[in-house]
């Protein structure tokens, strides 16, 4: 993998005047308005994310900048003010909200409570939701993602092009739709690179990985045309300096996203983050100087 320097993505409205400057990418980097396939929610989908960019709160593993593009895949056009739901796993497999879940089998670990909506705590890391800015980017800081069995390497994304943040002070998404609910992947040369470095190289000595193609999602999320696929490129010399990463998603901004209409594997009814739980999220990134 080379440097942003290096490659054609520097001529491209790279923005290398410094990393926590944001988006990277100043506008959408395809002409090209294909619709993405909607996917499923998952399993471990938390209602009441916080409104932030940077997602980590502290979890190990590479820094990864991800800047989404959406497009209007009817117009062609970039979609300004839109929100965009991001989570993922940390670099062991371990989703906030459901650390209690063994990721090597997806059990909750003995002697774990699980609640009635599916979670076991209240943490809040490696997720969030954002805005799309006039250009149509939204850009997270996050790291890059484990697994866990029975799938292959993968972000979430929810799209609410109506959306608003709540003014009753929970700093969480109030909306009536989601209009797109997606799942992002990595090409395989990039995740064995990763996975060689800790922390990811000790899961690897637990469970074994799904590879793409062997991934039941990754084939729905690819489909008619569209690559679900993220590009990245090394923010240094390194991996371990960070990498950068710009996948487009094409959204039909009148479809209303039903449940019935994708593969209904993993859906469960969508859970909410305690008041306390907001707050104390809210508290950690303000001492860490996190902010959207």
């Amino acid at each position: 993998m080379r440097k942003i320097e290096d490659t054609k993505l520097a001529a491209r409205n790279w923005n290398s005047r410094g990393v926590e400057e944001r988006a990277k990418y100043a506008e959408i980097q395809n002409d090209t308005c294909l619709l993405s396939p909607d996917t499923i929610f998952g399993p471990y989908f938390v209602d009441g994310e916080l409104y932030r960019r940077d997602v980590r709160e502290g979890q190990g593993g590479i820094d990864m900048y991800l800047d989404i593009g959406l497009i209007n895949a009817d117009t062609c056009e970039p979609i300004s003010g839109a929100y965009i739901d991001f989570w993922h796993c940390n670099a062991s497999g371990i989703y906030s909200g459901y650390t209690g879940i063994d990721p090597d089998t997806v059990e909750a670990y003995e002697g774990v409570t699980v609640r009635s909506d599916g979670t076991t705590d209240d943490k809040t890391f490696l997720r969030g939701f954002t805005a799309t800015d006039e250009n149509g980017i939204a850009e997270f800081l996050s790291t890059f993602p484990g697994y866990y069995a029975s799938r292959t390497t993968h972000i979430h994304i929810a799209v609410h092009v109506n959306g608003s943040v709540s003014e009753d002070g929970t700093n969480t998404l109030a909306t009536s739709s989601i209009q797109h609910v997606g799942q992002l992947f990595f090409n395989e040369s990039l995740i064995n690179q990763v996975y060689a470095i800790e922390p990811y190289t000790a899961h690897l000595s637990t469970l074994d990985r799904v590879t793409n193609d062997a991934d039941s999602i990754y084939s729905v999320a690819n489909a008619d045309g569209y690559s679900a696929v993220i590009s990245a490129q090394l923010l240094g010399s390194t991996l371990a300096d960070g990498i950068v990463c710009y996948i487009t998603v094409g959204v039909n901004v009148s479809e209303i996203f039903n449940t019935s209409d994708s593969n209904p594997i993993g859906v469960i009814p969508t859970v909410s983050l305690s008041a306390g739980a907001e707050a104390s999220a809210s508290a950690l990134d303000a001492s860490e100087s996190l902010t959207v």
